[in-house]
């Protein structure tokens, strides 16, 4: 494991966080202007995140890695740490 695998697994997995957050402001502002928004919302970004996850997951290079591996925890931890400074510092919208 090298600097250069570590640093690929941070900037992939902070970008598609990135990605994610788009989405879902996206959809909620599209949803925000249909009638039943809560049920179309609810439903809407439900599918889109797991279709996502999915993709994300087999998107990233490490995915044949298991979740206790290095690489794997410090991709889930930049993923985490993006989606955190979005929702509770400031909108990186």
């Amino acid at each position: 494991m090298t600097v250069k695998e570590y640093s690929l697994s941070i900037v992939l997995n902070a970008f598609l966080a990135y990605l994610w957050i788009l989405f879902i402001t996206h959809t909620v502002n599209m949803v925000n202007s249909m009638n039943n928004s809560f049920f179309v919302g609810i439903i809407l970004i439900g599918i889109g995140t797991v279709l996502f996850f999915e993709i994300f997951h087999r998107v990233t290079p490490f995915n044949t890695y298991k979740f206790s591996h290095p690489l794997r925890i410090t991709g889930v931890a930049s993923f985490i740490l993006v989606v955190a400074v979005h929702f509770l510092a400031f909108n990186l919208v």
